[in-house]
């Protein structure tokens, strides 16, 4: 990100106001919402169950097979899938209220805000980080099968630390208060 100035950030807090008091607001379908904000946390369950998958083969490579496998998650291997789920849900739902704001600005106007882009490109990292932090575990689940709580614990802290950053980073440019002005405006329309 190039070094902005208060006045390019409150150039660009005008542009997104003006876009919300605008006829060309959008309204976002629920099904793309829901699929936007499902997709990392069926990532997780997916990455969840194969790392439950890769343990029970650690602990049973010579004795392996389905029905082996089954009997092993229900009494053992879902302790470590419900928990994703759990959390996948609490991470769906949050990042379904940040989608919807988002996505209710008009298309151009993400495009074109300097705010919006640098908070997507931030997110895009912090996310990536994580998923490649989840990948490892799964992968790693096959030495010692606790690699596999790590996914769970992850997919909370991903949660908390989009969060975190998001918030950091627009009170960082200044926009703060702008931005939760506009959020304040989305909840009375």
């Amino acid at each position: 990100m190039t070094n902005l100035t208060m006045a390019d950030v409150d150039t660009d807090v005008s542009m997104l106001m003006g876009s919300f008091r605008s006829n060309e607001r959008h309204i976002p379908s629920l099904g793309r919402l829901l699929k936007i904000s499902a997709s990392i946390p069926l990532l997780a369950i997916l990455l969840s169950i194969l790392s439950d998958i890769n343990g029970y083969l650690s602990l049973y490579h010579l004795r392996a097979s389905f029905s082996g496998y089954y009997y092993y998650f229900l009494s053992d291997g879902f302790a470590v899938v419900v928990p994703t789920v759990l959390i996948g849900l609490l991470f769906l739902f949050m990042t379904y209220n940040n989608l919807m704001i988002y996505m209710a600005m008009p298309e151009d106007v993400r495009r074109k805000s300097v705010i919006l882009s640098h908070i997507r490109k931030i997110v895009k990292r912090t996310v990536t980080l994580f998923l490649v932090l989840m990948i490892l575990s799964a992968l790693l689940s096959g030495l010692t099968p606790w690699f596999a709580f790590a996914i769970p614990a992850l997919l909370l802290a991903l949660l908390f630390a989009v969060n975190l950053v998001v918030s950091s980073e627009i009170n960082r440019l200044g926009a703060g208060l702008a931005l939760e002005k506009i959020s304040k405006l989305i909840k009375k329309i």
